[in-house]
């Protein structure tokens, strides 16, 4: 009986962990299921980065320094030209800063029109303002879409980056003027992923400065999320100094579990770990179209360095990693330690139990509470907890399939995206090697696991519509990243179409509409949708997007069966405001979380926004327009 229990808690957890609108345990708004790696026995490891296999890459055709033809040009950044020229010590790079309102396109600084500055930012003397390349003048902004993701973009910038990761701000008054606090950092690591996914699609839609400068920023701090762990593959929620700004400061709270001091960019530090999925989900949806965002090779080396760790980590077959499971039986609580064999999962030292991964299905208060359920000192990407489960002595024959497929997406996408940025990079092959051979063993179990996906709650009122967003981001990483062929095919069919797409659709839900006309079969969101859903988004509030009152009771139908909610999608316009929208189910008819003072980022219309734009799915409604600085800078 009591082996039957402890099998039956540990699927009531893993189910809990599931895609389809399952929460992972504890992590809903900011609870813990450890997402780190280490050593199986638990010893703090050495917080190395991979390095090549051997060989030391040459220095990219860039460098001043370089080899060259004499004669050659090239870019070597927006901002930057360089041509070969023969010297005294033989043809050599020459660089030259392109003159104001010109940018290196092609091999060559040429006057164009592109954005080099957040809307109304100061400088100075200097304001960013908008100009008309065919009025030859400085104008203001229209009530386009375009221009609306511009007046949130420099909202964003200005109030909604917390040691420039994203998030909520609250302000002294409802005038918005003096931040005394920031809240949601719990989130940061999504949000801040879908910011820079946003940045990457402007960037590739326009070539525009400030955007390509915005991607290289946050892949930095990206980066940072990693190392600061010192855990390879382990990627805190957020990390921000102690000794600077106290808004930063304020955010670190020493009676929190989660929360680590540290030292880190020379100085105290403190990081927010346990992180889940959804954070890894968010960040790794956005490092494919970064990686062609930007030439920079220092930047594309620091996303090879994220993308090779996290693979490297995911297909290390880990033998007896020691486990303890806590759980109540019969009205007393039980705890059983076990050694188990594991792969697809991070392991985080820092986090365990008495050197142990931890499990607790359950609250302190209520066993039952399979929602409060914990798991610590690990980080898990299983795509079925079977095999794991399956090595419970006694019972593990008959443990059942548990499959989790948006675990399975996540699984392929992160294979993709490691063999995508070290693809023709000298250094990589013993890395690349790895990570095809274990591709190619599982890729065809994970299609069989992701074609099960489905979204369970929408019979409870949409609760925990947060999980499809969870697999929407890998879903479209996967895709943007897979080559053309059988694979991809039956993905976009099977998966995105048949199983994925009829949740969603109609919702005017513009980030899953975008992927599903990007990523999906031609023809799965029709022409009458996408119209639907461009009006929709311009219909987006401007900044700031406060938690104003909003009450459409009255204006909709209301539902007999979910209290407070509608029967049709409320307008994209008038929903309650939310901190990322798309993640939010459309139904809800009254805030009820009022406070003009707590202001929400615009992510959310960024990503959309400019997925729309960089897949040709939404026109530019203010051509000839871009941002420049008044007067030009000098310097």
């Amino acid at each position: 009986m009591r082996a039957l229990s402890l099998l039956l808690s540990l699927a009531l957890l893993s189910l809990g962990c599931d895609d389809g609108g399952g929460a992972p345990p504890g992590t809903d708004g900011g609870g813990g299921d450890g997402a780190t790696s280490g050593s199986d026995a638990g010893e703090t490891p050495d917080g190395s980065v991979p390095t090549p296999d051997g060989e030391t890459p040459p220095p990219p055709d860039g460098g001043a320094s370089g080899p060259c033809t004499v004669g050659a040009r090239s870019c070597s950044d927006v901002d930057t030209e360089r041509e070969c020229v023969d010297g005294a010590g033989g043809p050599s790079w020459v660089e030259r800063a392109c003159d104001p309102y010109q940018h290196c396109l092609e091999d060559r600084c040429v006057e164009a029109c592109l954005d080099e500055c957040p809307l109304g930012a100061t400088r100075g003397d200097r304001t960013c303002r908008l100009w008309s390349s065919e009025s030859d003048a400085f104008v203001s902004p229209g009530a386009g879409g375009h221009d609306l993701a511009r007046r949130h973009l420099a909202w964003m910038r200005a109030h909604h980056l917390a040691n420039g990761y994203v998030a909520n701000t609250v302000f002294s008054d409802a005038r918005h003027e003096t931040p005394i606090e920031h809240t949601g950092t719990v989130d940061a690591a999504e949000w801040t992923g879908m910011y820079l996914l946003a940045e990457a699609a402007r960037a590739i839609a326009t070539r525009s400065p400030d955007a390509i400068r915005a991607v290289e920023e946050t892949i930095e701090r990206i980066h940072q999320l990693f190392a600061i762990t010192g855990t390879p593959g382990y990627m805190a929620r957020f990390w921000a100094p102690l000794d600077g700004d106290p808004l930063l400061a304020d955010l670190y709270d020493p009676g929190d579990d989660s929360h680590f001091q540290t030292r880190f960019e020379g100085g105290p530090a403190f990081f927010h770990a346990w992180t889940s999925r959804d954070m890894y989900s968010g960040v790794l949806a956005a490092l494919g179209p970064a990686y062609e965002a930007t030439s920079s090779e220092a930047h594309r080396e620091l996303l090879r360095e994220i993308a090779v760790t996290l693979a490297r980590e995911l297909i290390r077959q880990r033998e007896d990693v020691p486990v303890r499971v806590r759980y109540e039986l019969f009205g007393s609580w039980q705890e059983t330690d076990l050694s188990l064999d594991m792969e697809h999962v991070i392991l985080v030292p820092e986090e365990m139990v008495d050197g142990r991964v931890f499990i607790q299905v359950g609250s302190d208060e209520d066993g039952s509470d399979y929602d409060s359920s914990e798991l610590r000192g690990a980080r898990e990407f299983l795509p079925d907890f079977q095999p794991v489960l399956g090595q419970i002595p006694a019972i593990g024959g008959l443990v059942p399939s548990i499959p989790r497929p948006s675990s399975a997406m996540m699984m392929a996408s992160v294979m993709e995206l490691a063999l995508h940025v070290t693809e023709g990079v000298p250094g990589w092959g013993a890395d690349r090697a790895a990570v095809r051979a274990h591709y190619d063993a599982h890729r065809d179990e994970w299609l069989a696991i992701m074609r099960q996906y489905a979204y369970h709650n929408e019979e409870e009122c949409w609760r925990q519509y947060f999980g499809i967003t969870i697999a929407y981001h890998p879903i479209y990483s996967l895709l943007w990243l897979t080559d053309e062929g059988p694979f991809r095919e039956t993905v976009q069919r099977e998966v995105l179409a048949a199983r994925m797409r009829p949740v969603v659709a109609g919702h005017s839900n513009a980030y899953f509409d975008y992927i599903g006309a990007s990523q999906g079969p031609a023809g799965l969101v029709s022409a009458a949708e996408l119209a639907e859903t461009e009006a929709q988004l311009f219909g987006f509030v401007a900044p700031p997007k406060a938690a104003v009152a909003v009450d459409n009771r009255g204006r909709y139908p209301a539902s007999g069966e979910c209290a407070g909610h509608a029967t049709v999608p409320v307008d994209v316009g008038e929903r309650v405001p939310q901190d990322f929208l798309w993640q939010h189910h459309p139904f809800r008819l009254v805030n009820e979380h009022v406070d003009p003072r707590h202001v929400y980022p615009g992510t959310d219309y960024l990503v959309g926004y400019w997925l729309g734009r960089m897949h040709e799915l939404v026109e530019d409604d203010a051509p000839n327009t871009c941002t420049r600085w008044d007067p030009p800078p000098m310097d």
